[in-house]
């Protein structure tokens, strides 16, 4: 069972209803029924909130955030040392966003396999993690 480290965009793309989003919630869909197993970062979290809190939607943001504390197929990656420190390099090595290298970089302490995103940006990282968006990994 392939192991992946969820970019926030992937969640957006759902809440927002953009045109990959049915990429998006069959990639969700697997983590729900097991076939995936699913890292999410403390940032992807913070961002995820935020974006939840702009529209004044407290009860949208409680549940999803329910959802993927209690899931046993989520994994939350808190942002400690270990974290700081690979995302401090990645964001040297690649020019990555602090954001984004922390997401990677989660992704690498949970041994991810791969990163499901749809920021080109990220496939900077590409020595450290593949990265795929939603579609690539539902081919493959």
């Amino acid at each position: 069972m392939a192991k992946i480290i969820i970019d926030t965009n992937v969640f957006i793309s759902i809440i927002n209803d953009e045109a990959d989003s049915s990429a998006s919630r069959e990639l969700l869909d697997k983590v729900d029924s097991g076939e995936l197993k699913a890292l999410v970062s403390t940032i992807t979290l913070a961002e995820l909130a935020a974006g939840y809190y702009q529209v004044d939607d407290d009860k949208g943001w409680m549940q999803t955030l329910q959802h993927i504390i209690s899931s046993y197929n989520y994994t939350l990656i808190e942002l400690d040392y270990k974290v700081a420190d690979k995302a401090g390099k990645i964001r040297a090595e690649t020019g990555l966003s602090l954001p984004d290298s922390i997401i990677v970089a989660s992704g690498l302490i949970g041994l991810a396999e791969y990163i499901v995103t749809f920021d080109k940006e990220t496939r900077k990282a590409s020595k450290y993690i593949k990265s795929v968006t939603p579609i690539e990994i539902r081919v493959s």
